[in-house]
């Protein structure tokens, strides 16, 4: 039960940056520096859909919430009775300082404004790194427990998710090894380990097909039809190519057309090439499709990784 140590450990040092642990006011270390929190939050401004998803697996509501695509579990949050407060980018500050939160709460996409926010009202920025993809859950699983009074509720969840986490890499331990794949507008795109789905690979205890690589910062997009777009495009079917000759046993597929409300084109992008199709992932349909909108817009949030972890785990026993 090594998963589940290592998690409940986490969830201990989550309770050691907050001091005191039960009282307000609370001293919380996050990704961008040390932020006190006076009294218990009443009016939470969140811009993270991964955070929402886990204050919503904790019983827990938001005051204001980003105007943007919803996964069906948050689709509550879509209203015209919630606040909006801007989109997943950028804060709708009129809308902020009407709603007056005492809490503001940014990840990812939202994490530039930060500083900007923070001079509202305090601000966390619980943004995950993908090369500690499972730890930042638990840590941002027992943080928001703390600051809602839901401790209890809190570390139910992490039992419940290192159990399912250890049952699941039990079984990928007797599964081929895996790629994950990205499609967009007809192009796919590979994801190794250290890579923004990379994370992927840890979680699910699956071999990749692919070395791992350090993580960098992604190179600003090249114009469209230019000779450096076309150099990188070359570059992503060479790697492409490359991972497809390993063969992989399992394929795992992110659609981005469909995750922010467009045509889902992986499958139709897939079965044109005879490179994927000649794999054995695709032979023997072990072929998983991530929901788009759960992981490309709530990356993190509890509710979408423990379903595809149900998910997984049935896939695994057919």
């Amino acid at each position: 039960m090594k998963i589940l140590a290592v998690g409940l450990a986490v969830v201990a040092s989550v309770l050691s940056f907050i001091q005191p642990a039960l009282a307000f006011p609370l001293t919380v270390q996050h990704k961008q520096g040390t932020t006190t929190v006076e009294q218990a939050p009443q009016r939470v401004a969140v811009f993270d859909l991964a955070t929402l998803d886990t204050m919503n697996a904790l019983g827990v509501s938001a005051a204001g919430v980003p105007d943007t695509f919803m996964p069906q579990y948050l689709s509550h949050y879509s209203g015209d009775d919630v606040t909006k407060i801007g989109d997943l980018f950028k804060p709708d500050y009129d809308a902020l300082k009407q709603l007056q939160p005492d809490l503001i709460i940014v990840a990812g996409r939202s994490s530039r404004a930060y500083e900007e926010l923070s001079k509202l009202a305090p601000t966390l920025d619980l943004s995950i790194d993908a090369g500690h993809f499972v730890q930042g859950m638990q840590h941002n699983l027992a943080l928001l427990g703390t600051l809602f009074n839901q401790q209890e509720k809190a570390q139910q969840l992490s039992v419940e998710f290192n159990n399912k986490l250890h049952s699941l890499h039990a079984q990928a331990a007797k599964q081929g090894p895996v790629l994950v794949l990205f499609t967009i507008n007809g192009h796919v795109m590979l994801h190794a380990p250290g890579e923004r789905f990379g994370m992927l690979y840890d979680l699910t205890g699956l071999k990749s097909v692919v070395p791992a690589v350090e993580a960098a910062e992604p190179k600003p997009r090249a114009k469209p039809g230019s000779e450096e777009a076309k150099q990188q495009q070359a570059e992503r079917q060479q790697r492409l190519d490359a991972a497809l000759a390993e063969n992989p046993s399992w394929l795992f597929v992110l659609d981005r057309g469909a995750a922010t409300g467009g045509e889902g084109k992986a499958v139709d992008t897939l079965s044109a090439m005879d490179k994927i199709t000649a794999t054995t992932a695709w032979q023997k349909d072990q072929v998983y499709y991530l929901n788009p909108k759960e992981w490309y817009l709530a990356l993190g949030g509890y509710q979408s990784v423990v379903k595809t972890l149900n998910d997984l785990s049935s896939r695994f026993e057919q």
